[in-house]
């Protein structure tokens, strides 16, 4: 599976992990992170994936998506 996603991010797909439990956070293990995904931190799946959608309306590099990641 993290090929997978390492093949889409190659590709230019933005990934946002997150997680599917109740309530907790998302961590990011260390190769994921330097592979270019971004943490959820906290947000469900669905919440996760709308504010992905809208903040590649506003730019699709790592550096400005986990910047909004963090402000929500």
């Amino acid at each position: 599976q993290k090929e997978e996603c390492i093949k889409a991010l190659d590709a230019g797909i933005a990934i946002a992990i997150s997680t599917r439990a109740g309530s907790g956070r998302a961590h990011l293990a260390q190769d994921l992170h330097s592979c270019g995904m971004v943490a959820a931190d906290n947000l469900t799946c669905q919440k996760a994936r709308i504010l992905l959608a809208l903040a590649l309306t506003v730019s699709d590099t790592k550096s400005v998506l986990e910047r909004i990641f963090r402000l929500s």
